[in-house]
């Protein structure tokens, strides 16, 4: 294959020797949303509500918001997850917003989340079109679907969270974006409980978008965060090891 397109939230922040990303098309919206069966609000859930959701980036973030949520694992494509949002006595569930726009399932959405009680996955929101580096054809046609602004803004997400070293099995949440030549990146590390988060902002010229997202990282790292993830490290080894 010439092409292939990924969500960029899954594209490992190191790409195979010999592939690239070749384009950025305009990012959706990287919001997360709660779909509630009496379309309630996060604030307006009963007490300990049942929400479900695979992502422990939603969990550890939930429950700083409330903790007294019962978060219930969920996976599935959209389909099977709106289903068992009824099947399985759930009060709730967080999907993102950008899945459910390009579903035109919008009409389900109870509330769109703030970035001040949850920030996105890494990338979230964005599609990565991987081709190989020396495909100087295929460049120039993918080329044209580019954004920049996002291309940047995704750049300086992944920067940052190379720094950390973060995966599926961490809960981090990142988002940045460019007003006025400026880029503005946000991100916070949660413990797994989300008793603990350490949340900090960052920006800089547009032209130093990685270094910024790097920068960011390792401020939060030194405030704590590496103590965070190498706890949840070390938890998840332990469990491989059972």
């Amino acid at each position: 294959i010439d092409i292939a397109v990924h969500s960029a939230k899954d594209v490992p922040t190191e790409i195979h020797e010999g592939l690239t990303i070749g384009a950025t098309p305009k990012r959706e919206d990287p919001h997360d949303v709660l779909i509630s069966i009496n379309n309630a609000s996060l604030e307006k859930l009963p007490d300990n509500a049942r929400i479900g959701t695979s992502s422990l980036r939603r969990k550890a973030q939930l429950l700083a918001f409330r903790e007294d949520f019962k978060i219930l694992d969920l996976r599935g494509n959209l389909d099977t997850r709106l289903k068992k949002l009824e099947e399985e006595d759930l009060d709730a569930i967080v999907v993102a917003h950008a899945g459910l726009l390009r579903m035109n399932y919008t009409g389900q959405i109870s509330q769109i989340i703030p970035f001040d009680i949850m920030l996105p996955a890494v990338g979230q929101g964005s599609l990565c079109i991987e081709i190989r580096k020396d495909d100087t054809r295929i460049q120039k046609i993918v080329s044209d679907i580019d954004d920049e602004q996002t291309r940047i803004a995704v750049e300086a997400e992944r920067s940052l969270l190379a720094r950390l070293q973060g995966g599926c099995q961490v809960p981090i949440g990142a988002y940045a974006e460019i007003k006025k030549n400026e880029l503005y990146i946000e991100a916070v590390i949660c413990t797994l409980d989300g008793d603990h988060t350490i949340r900090d902002r960052h920006s800089g010229p547009v032209s130093q978008a990685l270094k910024i997202g790097d920068e960011l990282a390792q401020r939060m790292l030194d405030n704590g965060g590496i103590k965070i993830l190498n706890e949840i490290r070390q938890k998840f080894k332990s469990i491989d090891h059972l």
